[in-house]
């Protein structure tokens, strides 16, 4: 397939090409995507009020805020250890019924759960093994239906699709923690979980509605820790995969661990009672963002706009950091608003550009590389957290910004072309590394 060499382009669309909030929703007319859009929804909607149920429960059971921080990260262990094996079994097998199967024993973990805080045997010894055993499921779940949605949805949706997959995982960052916390109140610990179970119930329902994949169809069968191999070596070969995995490692590291000190922050600010309008301010920006991006679905130069948004991320950060010296808590929301916006959708223009630059054969592997640099997100506080007591939360906002800005520049300078020229497309086939690309959108 021949390239076709067009003159320079404007950074920003024209004509036909104006962002609109119609080409933000335009995957909504795809019926497939309406379900695995609303499975997504219940999904993380459960997680949310589980992590908060799970923070109360663990206080309550041990008093103790280091108990509390470890059963919060026996989600990430598993994912640390297990997305590399996970992402390459999600391209060896029929990836629907991957995450069926995986959903439906999130609910059953749930509903156990719950069964066990009712009659009163519920320990923090099991909450951890639970923790260890979602997070184990999450690591193929994760990577299985990002590459599904590849499937499902034709390739000029896809950026729409990602974006409205982001705004709804942002929603719920708004208002399952809302909810979980007057379930709590207001009707039990368990019912909390059980509410949890009924919505990965509904995420199975929904999913049913998907159709089966094929892309693993005709795959030569190797040995797992083969496949791992052959993944790790496509990315680090391709030049471009390698720069969008390190970009978006940048943000994992360097920005998205901001949520960790927030609740410091609020406190050092004096207002230690605004850290739950904090965290839902970021996610309503989170939002915006997302809605942004899917409105930009069909912007010829989405590496130098996820540049521009890396650098938005860390500068607000920066402000974060500085403006509540001056406007006090107002400043602290406006900066917040910001960061998230800015951060979602620089991710989600992240994973957009990984999913259409992988090759089919490849993309939950590369998936589940990406998700591995976020289950690094959770080591990361330990530091900043360390840096935070010596210079303050605001000190390290500061420097956190700073940082990000200026590796997200260097990675656009060794990677200028990519990052700097407007984008026509994909690659031309023969510079698309390893495997067969597919044609097409939907998988029937």
């Amino acid at each position: 397939m021949t390239q076709v060499q067009r003159p320079p382009q404007p950074p920003f669309p024209v004509g036909g090409q104006r962002p609109s909030l119609r080409k933000a929703f335009v995957a909504f007319r795809n019926p497939y995507f309406r379900w695995h859009w609303a499975s997504t929804l219940a999904s993380f909607s459960g997680m949310q009020m589980q992590m908060i149920a799970l923070g109360i429960l663990g206080w309550e059971l041990s008093g103790s805020f280091a108990v509390v921080g470890v059963l919060q990260a026996a989600f990430a262990i598993p994912m640390a250890l297990l997305s590399l094996p996970g992402g390459a079994a999600v391209d060896r097998v029929e990836k629907r019924r991957l995450v069926v199967l995986s959903q439906g024993a999130f609910g059953a973990l749930a509903a156990v759960i719950g069964f066990l805080v009712q009659v009163d045997l519920i320990t923090v010894v099991l909450l951890f093994v639970g923790g260890v055993v979602q997070g184990s499921l999450f690591s193929v779940n994760g990577p299985a239906r990002m590459a599904l949605l590849t499937e499902i949805v034709e390739p000029e949706e896809l950026t729409a699709a990602i974006s409205l997959q982001n705004m709804a995982m942002n929603g719920t960052r708004v208002v399952a923690p809302a909810v979980a916390g007057l379930m709590i109140a207001f009707v039990s610990i368990e019912g909390t979980y059980y509410v949890t179970a009924a919505l990965y119930a509904f995420t199975v329902f929904a999913m049913l509605h998907v159709p089966r994949t094929s892309s693993h169809i005709g795959r030569a069968r190797t040995a797992l820790l083969a496949d791992m191999g052959a993944g790790l070596g496509y990315v680090f070969r391709d030049r471009t995969l390698r720069s969008l995995m390190l970009s978006g490692l940048v943000i994992a590291l360097f920005i998205f661990p901001y949520q960790v000190m927030l609740p410091g922050f609020a406190d050092g600010l004096g207002h230690a009672e605004l850290f739950g309008a904090m965290v839902a301010v970021s996610g309503i920006g989170g939002l915006l963002g997302s809605l942004g991006v899917a409105a930009l679905s069909e912007h010829p130069r989405k590496p130098y706009l996820q540049f521009l948004l890396g650098l938005t991320a860390g500068g607000a950060l920066v402000v974060l950091g500085a403006l509540p010296a001056v406007m006090g808590p107002p400043g602290a929301f406006l900066a917040l608003a910001v960061v998230g916006a800015g951060a979602t959708a620089y991710m989600t223009l992240n994973q957009t550009m990984l999913m259409t630059e992988a090759v089919p054969d490849y993309r939950g592997r590369v998936m589940s590389i990406s998700m591995l640099t976020f289950s690094a997100m959770p080591l990361m506080a330990l530091p900043l957290g360390i840096l935070a007591d010596q210079i303050g939360g605001e000190g390290a906002f500061i420097t956190q910004g700073i940082i990000a800005a200026a590796v997200i520049l260097l990675i656009a300078m060794a990677n200028r072309r990519h990052t700097f020229q407007r984008q026509e497309g994909q690659r031309p086939e023969g510079q698309r590394g390893e495997g067969q690309r597919q044609e097409g959108g939907r998988t029937a």
